[in-house]
């Protein structure tokens, strides 16, 4: 099971529980944690031997969500941190420290948009807190989790821990020629363009890192990671989440591949 699934269903919970008072801007944590996964894919540095993730993630807020997360910024900043820990372990990247987040003001923004940028510094520098992106939200960093929101941090992950196992399931391609069935053995499945995918899809149409399918609460759900052409769902495209049935068309560029459970 990927470590990245038990941090999505830990960050879900957060928006549902009792953090949900304190989250009433249009901004989710679910949301600011997808899209710095996302910048850790789109900022990685790749060698012959390794794939650097960036370690400086700013993010940028209108002053609504900005003011409305100001308070839980030590708690949520760690809940990010160890998602984007998760991602790295999921993957396969190297992260040469613990990823510093800053949240900042942006005028420029409305209600519900997130600006993001990721970078790769040196530790030494990183961690001094060298000009750049990680100065404003120091103190909200290393604030300690008050001993209710670490009960619910850790009941959360034992929550995420209990179903290890997934139900039998596979992808076929379909299109545009019939491949070998390809058994889904681990919580997330990566598909896209890039070498590393789980499901690598050689076409200009799909983007790097084009979808996922994550097992999740008893069933697989099928998510575009932000690609420009979405994907398509037994012949319908779309930019959501879609939870998957037996015989369902899994589209992605011009490839369409077959799901099926038990």
């Amino acid at each position: 099971m990927g470590l990245l699934r038990k941090f999505e269903s830990m960050m879900q919970g957060i928006v549902e529980g009792s953090f949900g008072k304190v989250f009433r801007s249009s901004v989710q944590p679910v949301e600011l944690q997808r899209r710095l996964a996302r910048e850790m894919e789109n900022n990685l540095q790749i060698s012959q031997d390794r794939r650097n993730a960036p370690n400086i993630y700013a993010v940028y807020l209108s002053h609504r969500d900005y003011s409305a997360l100001q308070p839980q910024f030590g708690s949520l900043v760690y809940q990010l941190q160890e998602s984007l820990i998760a991602v790295a372990r999921d993957r396969g990247y190297t992260l040469s420290m613990r990823p510093r987040i800053d949240f900042q003001e942006d005028g420029n923004l409305i209600t519900g948009q997130i600006r993001a940028h990721a970078e790769y510094r040196d530790p030494h520098y990183a961690q001094m807190g060298a000009d750049g992106a990680a100065g404003a939200a120091g103190a909200d960093e290393t604030r300690t989790m008050s001993p209710e929101e670490a009960q619910q941090l850790r009941q959360q992950v034992a929550q995420a821990q209990q179903d290890e196992a997934l139900p039998p399931a596979w992808l076929t391609l379909y299109k545009p020629a019939r491949g070998e069935p390809q058994r889904l053995t681990k919580a997330v499945i990566h598909i896209g363009r890039h070498l590393t995918n789980d499901v690598v899809v050689n076409d200009k149409r799909v983007s790097r890192f084009h979808a996922e399918i994550r097992y999740e609460r008893g069933q697989f759900v099928l998510y575009d990671l932000g690609s420009t052409n979405g994907v398509g769902i037994n012949g319908v495209l779309t930019h959501n989440p879609v939870p998957l049935k037996n015989n369902d068309l899994v589209g992605v560029g011009s490839h369409e591949f077959v799901f099926q459970r038990r």
